[in-house]
């Protein structure tokens, strides 16, 4: 029973790293793409030549 337990709380702990990880990635994930969504909708509002280079410089 007690290698049970031990079995079952490292599972418990591997899942929350996981979990984790999942996390930061979404979050990392929908932080770029807000960035990426926002120089293309700049792009809607302005001129070919600074959509251009608000392309050029984007960091994807």
């Amino acid at each position: 029973m007690d290698i049970l337990a031990r079995r079952l709380t490292i599972i418990s702990m591997l899942m929350v790293v996981f979990a984790l990880m999942l996390a930061a990635a979404v979050s990392a994930d929908t932080q770029r793409r807000r960035s990426y969504a926002g120089s293309i909708a700049d792009c809607t509002a302005h001129t070919a030549q600074f959509c251009q280079t608000k392309l050029a410089t984007a960091k994807f």
